[in-house]
């Protein structure tokens, strides 16, 4: 990779489309038979909670290689407080271009601008060998639990990273994802009828 072949901008309404397919391409059969991704972005972009000024494309080559976004949300604190984080995501790297840096340059960029706008913590799913490389750490060591978790469930999943140093000192509560992620599958399936076919598998690895 080289770091003066892409430049990252905004998405623009003219974008979405191209977003989506690049979505659809990179979340298709990974979780799931098939994915939700596309559309999840699709509903998001209208809901109160979406950060527009953190909707980013990565651009090489007059091609969207890449998307991230944001959303917010809160931590419903144990002493009553509720306390406002980011959650991100989907965000994606086309397919031929991943584990080239593409991803760590796109998430460093977003997370820059998100703290330039005061935004204090983001909290998300994800993988900590990757999250990990760019300062993420378990929510857990935070205090911060997943909400509807059991206590004794793995919730080594779900990351946080402070974006203001000490923003999340003498926090503990419960993280609410926002209701705009949970979609209908009747509603992604009508939804995808809309793009071209693709096969859905079943395949090792899946958690849905």
């Amino acid at each position: 990779m080289n770091k003066n072949d892409f430049t990252i901008r905004l998405e623009d309404t003219g974008d979405r489309r191209e977003v989506e397919e690049l979505i659809r391409g990179s979340f298709w059969n990974v979780y799931r038979p098939g994915c939700s991704e596309h559309y999840v972005i699709h509903v998001l972009r209208n809901d109160p909670a979406f950060v527009k000024e953190l909707d980013f494309v990565m651009i090489k080559q007059g091609r969207i290689i890449g998307q991230n976004m944001f959303m917010k949300t809160v931590i419903e604190g144990d002493d009553g407080r509720e306390v406002e984080v980011l959650t991100m995501g989907p965000i994606c790297i086309a397919n031929d271009l991943k584990r080239q840096g593409y991803g760590k340059e796109l998430l460093g960029y977003s997370l820059e601008k998100a703290a330039e706008m005061g935004f204090g913590a983001v909290l998300f799913e994800g993988n900590i060998g990757f999250y990990g490389k760019s300062g993420f750490d378990y929510a857990s060591r935070f205090g911060i639990r997943y909400h509807d978790l059991p206590e004794d469930a793995d919730a080594s999943f779900f990351l946080c990273k402070e974006l203001i140093s000490g923003y999340l000192d003498g926090v503990t509560g419960v993280y609410q994802t926002p209701k705009g992620y949970y979609v209908d599958d009747k509603d992604v399936e009508e939804f995808d009828k809309s793009f071209p076919p693709k096969e859905k598998l079943k395949l090792p690895g899946q958690i849905f």
